[in-house]
């Protein structure tokens, strides 16, 4: 008796080692089939809201998820979410999120109700430079055409500004 409960003990351990491993959070971040381009050109189509796509990066920027939640499906935000991440160069993360919906939300939500500390120029463009003085999570926050733009993640600023800087 006790030999077929342990057979059985080793059948379930194996069955749930099995699929808990298939899951993208146990994993870890980095997938190698994200298609970046294929979701811009499916938002695109749709037209929820202007976006503008990373372009230019280098090799060295490896894409890990790419999505987008239509208007009513976003929990806190109130408006269509697209969001692409990325493995940096200096092999750390970097996000970037955009929004037809509440600016302060978005904020919120994306930078751990981050507070303005410095606005800096990227290609052209102002970006509030936000840091969270609860986790110090930090980012970069615009807004363009209605679009609500913020790029953040666990990567350097200077990264963050280049990854901004990629946007058209």
């Amino acid at each position: 008796m006790v030999l077929s409960m342990g057979l059985v003990g080793l059948v379930v351990l194996a069955v749930f080692w099995t699929v808990a491993w298939q899951r993208p959070e146990v994993q870890g971040p980095v997938r190698q089939d994200v298609d970046v381009s294929q979701v811009f050109r499916d938002v695109k189509v749709s037209d929820p809201f202007p976006v503008l796509e990373p372009t230019g990066l280098s090799e060295e920027w490896t894409p890990t998820s790419a999505w987008f939640e239509p208007a009513g499906v976003a929990s806190v935000i109130d408006g269509g979410v697209l969001h692409v991440g990325y493995v940096t160069p200096d092999d750390s993360y970097a996000e970037v999120r955009q929004t037809d919906g509440n600016p302060k939300s978005a904020v919120a939500e994306w930078v751990d109700d981050a507070e303005e500390i410095d606005t800096v120029t990227v290609s052209g463009t102002s970006w509030d430079v936000v840091e969270s003085p609860e986790s110090g999570k930090q980012g970069l926050v615009t807004t363009l055409k209605g679009t609500t733009i913020v790029v953040t993640g666990k990567a350097e600023l200077a990264e963050l500004q280049e990854l901004a800087s990629s946007l058209r």
